[in-house]
């Protein structure tokens, strides 16, 4: 089954019949937006990562996933249709990019909301739910390209205890004020020590931060997209997520 999504009506349901989608420009002109995406799905349960160009959404924005020893699919679990994350061993690895076009890159310090639903079905550990990554430009000049690092926000390091499980959570990064750690492109390295773990607020403020062995980061760099992440590492869970929100978009996996 191919990706499809769309653009939720505000106010009622879209019945397509007619109404030229004008609602879809007024919420593109304000910014703030709904999103079903269905029909995701993605498997591979062996060795080495296969990445899928899942194609361009409703709204502009393009979708790939990433698999190893795992899959990723959209299921329903207490009513609720959701983004199902499926890891087979300690080596999975999964990953949902969405890589933003032009009208949809934004100043970190112009972020604003970034939270989501989550519900962990089984883990085999118990620091452990779907991680985000924002993948930044860190000195906003989109014609250097060496810059690029992830900023990453992980359960574990937030102080909160075991994860519960077998319920619907919600985790408001911003504005609980997440610990996030920043994953370099050039080289490739994760500067998740001491030291270099700082609250999304310090990240996204004037002055900024700039890790040790890293790349500064502040309030101009530039937001190009997200990922969700399970793994690897993490042992073999059965994870959801959904009603994403980065900026202005919203995203229900449907």
């Amino acid at each position: 089954m191919a990706v499809t999504s769309r653009i939720a009506k505000e106010n009622g349901t879209d019945t397509g019949k007619g109404n030229g989608y004008g609602y879809q420009k007024k919420a593109f002109a304000d910014g703030h937006y709904t999103m079903d995406v269905s029909g995701l799905a993605a498997a591979n349960h062996g060795p080495g990562d296969i990445t899928v160009d899942q194609g361009v959404l409703a709204d502009g924005t393009h979708m790939y996933t990433e698999t190893r020893f795992g899959s990723i699919g959209i299921d329903t679990i207490g009513g609720e249709a959701a983004l199902h994350l499926v890891t087979d061993s300690n080596s999975g690895r999964l990953r949902v990019d969405d890589a933003f076009d032009a009208a949809h890159q934004v100043k970190l310090g112009n972020l604003g909301d970034l939270s989501f639903d989550f519900l962990v079905q089984s883990a085999d550990r118990t620091d452990v739910i779907p991680v985000i990554r924002l993948t930044i430009d860190a000195d906003g000049n989109l014609a250097t390209t060496n810059d690029r690092v992830d900023l990453v926000f992980e359960w574990a390091y937030q102080g909160k205890g075991a994860v519960p499980q077998g319920s619907w959570q919600h985790a408001d990064l911003s504005g609980d004020n997440w610990i996030a750690w920043e994953h370099t492109y050039a080289p490739s390295q994760n500067l998740d020590t001491a030291g270099n773990f700082q609250a999304l607020s310090v990240w996204e403020s004037a002055a900024g931060f700039t890790p040790t062995g890293g790349i500064h980061v502040d309030a101009n760099s530039i937001v190009l997209g997200w990922q969700i992440a399970d793994g690897s590492g993490n042992g073999i869970n059965s994870m959801y997520l959904d009603h994403l929100h980065v900026g202005g978009q919203a995203i229900n996996f449907a």
